[in-house]
Order: structure tokens, then sequence, then C-alpha cells
């Protein structure tokens, strides 16, 4: 009887725990199913039953670079009255977001994903996507190019990627593989942005560059062009292959006619454009493949003092002033040229040279140093310790040059100084080294007072006290003036005070874009959709405060476009407030995000607050 009972318990207990286990589950959703290889697509992980549950763990999906795209609570809540019964019902839910770019080409698999919250575990069923190889067009190329293909470790070599526009197109993405090698290390050289060039900021996985607008040509046929270069830095020798890139744009691929129904015709945007509206479809465009020969230093020849340089180098030496005296300071400065990139290099300190030991005293300190053009300046303090010093030695740099393929030296001239002896002061060059007495009259005391000094009482001058005179030597000015002077005080503090409480809205009012442009900053460190929310909630409090609404955080942009009309606020810009809310919108609810990056969406929103400022006093 009581191993009935116990087993009859244990069966509750096992439907109880698979029950209470069965409220978390865990479904995919994929933008689409069909993609191109190396273009992005949004992976979505749909958790019901949980609001708080854990990252899972994607480094098992083979054949995918993988981006989290962050993660938000997708709970709701719902209540419904049947025959007076009041019901109310509650849904757990998150969803994590990705970017998968496919690498290869073929049928890839994304194997089951396990999910945790808690004690709770749900998996996913597999799902399958397929990767087409990308085509090249006569409308869009995408060219990948080295300064060198052989190189040595250490030595940098510039990548530039160009991607040739023959069509219109409205947003792009760059993918490249080449990003994830371990074997190279990645900076981006200095770009002008005085140029006058137009400037992108493109994102290559967790780095960025940037790129420039430009003109090129490209087998005889005339195109726009979007630039970017990358510095490879190689830390291991051997072949390292650079994979192909692709870049992902919608483009301009035909035209469709508009409907025949004047109606519709009317409540469109381009009513009084042409008859033909643009089609825009996804396009992959494929760059070609390269690869880099990395060779290791020789370790014949190799100086003992060598500390990494390889290319070709060229070094120069300056100094000020150059007529001193012991001990005082020299500013002594080095201009090294000759490699393209000059960020990643350093000096070796001072104190490594026994020419400089010997004759100067050198701080450990040194000034940071500064890149103008296609030099770099290292700026270092001497001290001459010496008058027998006639000179500043010249500086040394061994390094490897890989025209050659042998290690060789580059020194400075040596620079001419003059050092003075200094003369130290003692006590008895301080009083004097001669004893001779002072001679003259010595001086005799008069028992007559100063009036001895004067021959008789002429050059006493008599003065006339008078009532003006009394008064402003006295301390009634102070008793007369201050009560007034402290009234007006009072009465200006008072006056300000009671303008600024009646009308708290403009002071507000000044403050606005200040307030706009924190938030801002923080959308730029935010995932895509959160950076969608706090732009479209912080402009909506902008436009709010600015057009004095009563109800600064609901504004839509049909509100904000009827005063704005009435304030006689020119059409184009109220069309930069229209599409930053439709866009902001669409990533915000839909996850429909429009743009490039983080960036060009806060700077859009600052472009458009700075033209509402220029006319919203």
């Amino acid at each position: 009887m009581y191993k009935k009972i116990f087993i009859y318990l244990f069966a509750i207990l096992i439907i109880c725990v698979n029950a209470y286990a069965s409220e978390l589950s865990v479904q995919t959703a994929l933008e689409r199913r069909e993609v191109y290889t190396g273009e992005t697509f949004i992976f979505q992980l749909q958790v019901s039953g949980s609001e708080e549950p854990e990252e899972p763990d994607l480094s098992h999906l083979d054949g995918f670079r993988v981006q989290f795209a962050g993660g938000s609570q997708n709970s709701s809540s719902s209540i419904s009255i049947i025959n007076g019964q009041m019901t109310r019902e509650e849904k757990k839910g998150y969803i994590f977001s990705y970017r998968l770019t496919p690498l290869k080409t073929g049928t890839i698999a994304i194997p089951s994903i396990e999910v945790k919250a808690g004690n709770m575990t749900a998996r996913t069923e597999p799902v399958v996507i397929v990767a087409r190889k990308p085509t090249e067009t006569e409308d869009f190329k995408l060219r990948l190019t080295l300064s060198k293909e052989r190189c040595y470790t250490g030595e940098p070599v510039i990548l530039t990627v160009t991607w040739y526009i023959g069509k219109n197109v409205n947003d792009f993405n760059f993918s490249l593989p080449l990003m994830g090698d371990k074997r190279l290390t990645f900076a981006n050289p200095e770009v002008d942005t005085q140029s006058g060039k137009k400037l992108y900021r493109i994102k290559l996985g967790d780095s960025e560059a940037i790129g420039e607008e430009g003109q090129g040509t490209l087998d005889g046929k005339r195109y726009t062009t979007i630039s970017f270069k990358k510095v490879l830095i190689p830390v291991k020798a051997g072949t390292i292959p650079i994979e192909q890139a692709t870049v992902t744009c919608s483009a301009l691929t035909g035209y469709s006619r508009r409907s025949n129904d004047p109606f519709s015709s009317f409540f469109d945007d381009d009513f009084f454009g042409s008859s033909r509206r643009g089609v825009y479809s996804t396009v992959v465009v494929p760059s070609n493949t390269l690869s880099l020969r990395v060779l290791d230093l020789p370790a014949q020849g190799r100086p003992a003092n060598f500390n990494g340089h390889t290319g070709r180098y060229h070094i120069e030496a300056a100094a000020s002033p150059l007529n001193v005296n012991i001990g005082d300071p020299v500013t002594f400065s080095i201009k090294i040229s000759g490699p393209p990139y000059l960020d990643h290099i350093d000096l070796p300190p001072l104190k490594d040279q026994p020419a400089f030991t010997k004759d100067f005293r050198i701080p450990d300190e040194r000034a940071g140093a500064e890149i103008k053009g296609e030099e770099k300046i290292f700026t270092q303090t001497i001290r001459p310790l010496n008058s027998g010093v006639k000179e500043i030695p010249s500086y040394e740099l061994p390094y490897f040059d890989t025209e050659k393929g042998e290690y060789l030296v580059t020194s400075s001239v040596p620079i001419p100084l003059t050092v003075n002896e200094t003369k130290v002061v003692t006590l008895l060059d301080a009083e004097g080294t001669s004893e001779t007495p002072v001679t003259g009259t010595d001086i005799e005391t008069s028992g007559k007072g100063i009036a001895f000094s004067y021959e008789d009482m002429s050059v006493i001058e008599k003065e006339y006290l008078s009532p003006i005179a009394c008064f402003l030597n006295g301390p009634w000015p102070y008793m007369v003036f201050t009560p007034p002077i402290l009234y007006l005080i009072l009465f200006s503090g008072v006056y300000i005070s009671r303008k600024r409480n009646n009308d708290p809205l403009k002071i507000l009012s000044r403050k606005a874009l200040n307030v706009l442009e924190k938030k801002l900053h923080e959308a730029e460190k935010a995932t895509p959709q959160k950076a969608c929310v706090i732009v479209l909630d912080s402009f909506r409090e902008y436009l709010g405060i600015k057009l004095r609404l009563p109800s600064t955080g609901s504004v839509t942009f049909a509100d904000a476009k009827q005063h704005l009309e009435a304030m006689g606020i020119e059409q184009e810009i109220i069309e930069k407030v229209k599409d930053l809310f439709y866009s902001c919108e669409a990533g915000a609810y839909a996850g429909d995000i429009r743009f490039s990056d983080n960036f060009s969406l806060t700077k859009n929103a600052l472009d458009a607050a700075m033209e509402l400022e220029k006319r919203l006093k």
C-alpha cells in the first residue's frame, strides 16, 4: 500500500516538474533564410516564460561571424471580462538579437541553442540557411589593394578598400573577414578631416574605419567611390590569406509605375513628381582576394640595441637654446620620417645612448610625441654637466631596411653647443670682500628737533578744514550711500527671480539643447534599437520644450509639424524632423534599423536640432 502511494506521489512530482520546466520556451526568428555570403542578417532568439534569461553561448555556430545586437524584454499583460468575471493574463518574454554573417557558400546549419533562466532550460529547433555566392556587376565593384604583398614582422602594410558605385544607393554595410585574423594587429591611419571630402564612419565588426567619398575610374568606366584604409601590422611570419570582402547595399535596380487611381496618388508623397517610383533591392558586391607574405627578421647582423624598427628611416635633430650655462635646460627634438604609418613608432630613450649620458643629465620624463604630416617629433629636455661640452652628439637609430634586407643605422647630425661656466655666489660675494671702513662726518643728534633742519616757518603750509572735506574724510559717505545701493541690489535680484518664475519654460528652452546633446551621447553607446528609443524620446522632449507644448514626452510628428508650420519654419527642416521621427519609430517599435550606425542617427538628430535652435528663440 505504501509502495503504491510513494509511486503515485513520485509520478505527481515528475508531472509538476515537467509542467514547471515547460513554462520556458524559445523560438528562432530569421530576417531571411536565403542570403549572400558576407551579407549580414538579423537572427533572434525569442524567449517565453522569463524576463531575465541568461545570454546563450553562440560560439559553436560554425560558418558565421556572430555579433550580439542587444536584448530587450518582450513581456505583455491583458485583462478580459466575460460575464462579469475579470481575468488577467501576463506573459513574460525576452528577445536576444544577433547579426549573423555567413562566411562560406552553400547550406549552413544553425544548430540547437540552449537558453537558461534560473533552473529552467529550453532549446531551439535547428534551422538552416542558404548562402549564395555574390556576383559582381557592372554597376558595383569592390577592390582590395595592399601597399606591398611581401613584408617583415612588425612592418606596417596599408590595406585600401575601394567601392566603385555606379547607381544610387540608400544604405551600405561592409564585411571584412580579415579583421578577425589574430596574426595581425590593426590600426587606422590619420584622415584629413579638413579636406572638404564627405566622410563616412564605417563599422567593421568591433572596429571601425573612416571612409572618404571621391571619384575613380575602373576598366575605363567612371564611378563614384567610397574608400577607406586599414593599417596591418603582422606579428607572426607566414602567408596570410586576405579573404573576399563584401559590401551589402540597398541599390536602385529599376522603376515601377504608379497606380492610375487619382485618389491613391493624392495621398502619395510624390504627388507632384514623376509617374515612376524607384525600386531598391539588396545587392551584395564581392571583392577580389589577396595574400600577404610575412617574413621573420633575420638574426644575423642584428644590432644589440635594435628595438624592432622596420622599414626605411630618416632622423633629424634640433635643439634650443644653443648658448647656455652649466645645468641650464636645452630642448632637444628628433624628427623621424620614412614609414607610411608612424603612430605605433616609439623612440628609444636617450639614456640608452652613452654619448648623451656622458655629458648630459637626462630626466625620466619625456614630452608626448607629435605627428605632423609625414614626420613624428619627439621632444626631450637635457642639461649639460660641464663647460667642456662642445656639441650635442648625434642620435643613432638602428633599423632593418626591408628593401635591402639588412640592418642599418641612421643618425642625426651633431649640433654645436656653447656651455658657459656658472659662478657660485658665496656669502662673501653677497656682503663684499673689502674691510675698508666707511669714512665721513659722524651723525649727530640735535636737541632742537626736526625744525632745526629749516631756516624759517615759511616752508610750513597752512591748511583750512572745509565742511565738504570733513564730510568726505569721515564715515558719512558710507552711512548715506550704502543703504540705497543695497536696496538696488536686492530689488534687482527679486525682479530677476520673479521674471524667471513667471516664465520657467524660457529657462528650460535655453537648456534644452544641452540636455539633448547629453542624451544623444548616451545613445551612441547603446544598441541600435535602444538608440532609436533614446533619440526619439529625447527629441520629443526637446521639441515639447521649444514649442511650449503641455506634454513634452508624448509629442508626435503631427503635433510638431502643425506648430512648426505656424511658426514659419522651412519645409526642408520639417522634412528632416519627419525623417528622424519615422526612422526612430521604425527602429524602436519594429526593429527596422535604417541607419548604418548610432553615430549617423545622433548626428541627424543634432543637425535637425541645430537648425531649429537658430529659428526657435
